[in-house]
């Protein structure tokens, strides 16, 4: 385990040294480095603790071109997409293709681009990303300076981004998107920044962006996981009969919101989550799955 995070720690390393001339270029840009290693050393006070493959970039949609012009300019490369799939990625997800660059020995650097923290089908107020970038902080990760969230609102990005993992028809049928590390994350990141993630401001923060069911949501299976007398705490002030509705199902929008038929243990278990809903979804689901799968994963079908 010791030997696979010194070469976690090597391979990010030479990731952000590739990457250090295009965030000095976006030193006056608005953005953040989310999760990776930013989340670490929020959560685990050290770097090279989580495993990633590439760097997550958010951003406001209308700094999108200025921060593609750049990427070209720092010698990255764009997946190549058709113009209907570019337009289709800007107007019903949170992302654009991504870019990466090649290095030699540890393959490349994928950086990828999101404008949004919500999901493409979330019918609720969205959350502004240029507010949302307001009080952003500086950190430091291998030599390179980078912006990042500050606890509170990495936190609320996390669990918005979890959520999305937990119930997205096309993630659920394509990868493992439910997983022990995401609820460690989410553990670690609360209680090793108590002081910036008190109670009473995560909940103003979570009842001003109107997504206090879904804290409830992955709070709840965080509890699942981690037995602790603190995280109840938070549970309980965040129970609502509207998050305990979503509890046992899946889906990011009610027109496709399904019911599971195993229990939480089972799913985190799974290494097969297409498995344990296919037989539920309809050939609409199955559709979106087949386009979602062309646009962001290059498969056609």
């Amino acid at each position: 385990m010791n030997d696979m995070r010194l070469l976690q720690g090597f391979i990010s390393k030479q990731r952000y040294e590739t990457c250090n001339n295009l965030f000095l270029d976006l030193k006056e840009a608005d953005y953040v480095v989310v999760k990776g290693e930013p989340l670490s050393f929020l959560a685990y006070k050290k770097f090279g603790e989580r495993c990633g493959s590439d760097i997550d970039i958010l951003l406001p949609k209308e700094t999108l071109d200025y921060v593609e012009c750049l990427l070209e300019i720092n010698m990255f490369a764009k997946n190549k997409i058709s113009r209907t799939d570019r337009i289709l990625m800007l107007s019903s997800s949170h992302q654009v293709q991504p870019w990466s660059k090649e290095i030699a020995m540890i393959g490349g650097v994928t950086i990828d681009l999101n404008f949004d923290i919500f999901w493409g089908e979330y019918e609720g107020n969205r959350i502004d990303i240029e507010e949302f970038l307001s009080d952003t902080i500086e950190m430091e990760i291998y030599g390179v300076k980078v912006k990042t969230l500050p606890p509170l609102k990495a936190m609320i990005q996390l669990i918005l981004h979890h959520y999305k993992d937990m119930n997205s028809l096309f993630l659920l049928a394509t990868r493992k998107s439910i997983r022990y590390d995401m609820f460690k994350d989410v553990y670690y990141l609360l209680k090793n920044n108590l002081d910036a993630i008190p109670l009473d401001k995560l909940y103003a923060m979570s009842a001003e962006y109107e997504i206090i069911p879904y804290v409830f949501y992955i709070l709840y299976y965080t509890g699942q996981v981690f037995d602790d007398d603190l995280l109840k705490q938070y549970i309980e002030a965040f129970r609502t009969p509207e998050g305990k509705a979503l509890l046992n199902c899946y889906g990011l929008c009610e027109k496709e919101r399904r019911e599971w038929k195993c229990d939480f243990k089972t799913r985190l278990d799974s290494d097969n989550l297409y498995d344990l809903i296919k037989e539920d979804l309809t050939e609409r689901d199955k559709e979106k799955i087949a386009i979602n799968k062309r646009v962001f994963l290059g498969i056609n079908e």
